[in-house]
């Protein structure tokens, strides 16, 4: 990434950190597929699209309040696990068999 691009990028972003995040998340949605939202030349990166991205104002973020932190903990709560299953039944002990003799393999494909 282009030293100039990013300074220009940290002045509008004004976190060092949240910077990171922006264009890590940016950098893995264009590698992935997704279409620049600005006009890019064949030796650009990934990281400098997303850079020119923010410093052209074509992304925008919003930073949680506390509010809306724990409005979404709770409703993530709220939501069934779906290995939550599979872990019960992966613990469960076949009749007959002592506890401390079950064994697990992995096996990958």
């Amino acid at each position: 990434m282009k030293v100039k691009l990013i300074e220009q990028a940290a002045e509008i972003v004004g976190d060092n950190q949240l910077l990171v995040n922006i264009v890590s998340k940016r950098v893995q949605q264009l590698n992935h597929g997704a279409d620049p939202y600005v006009p890019t030349t064949p030796e650009m990166q990934s990281g400098d699209i997303a850079l020119m991205e923010i410093i052209e104002g074509k992304i925008t973020w919003h930073e949680m309040t506390p509010e809306e932190i724990a409005a979404s903990r709770a409703e993530a709560a709220e939501q069934k696990d779906p290995f939550a299953d599979l872990a019960e039944k992966a613990g469960e002990v076949p009749e007959g068999a002592d506890e401390r003799t079950i064994t697990t393999t992995l096996t990958l494909d």
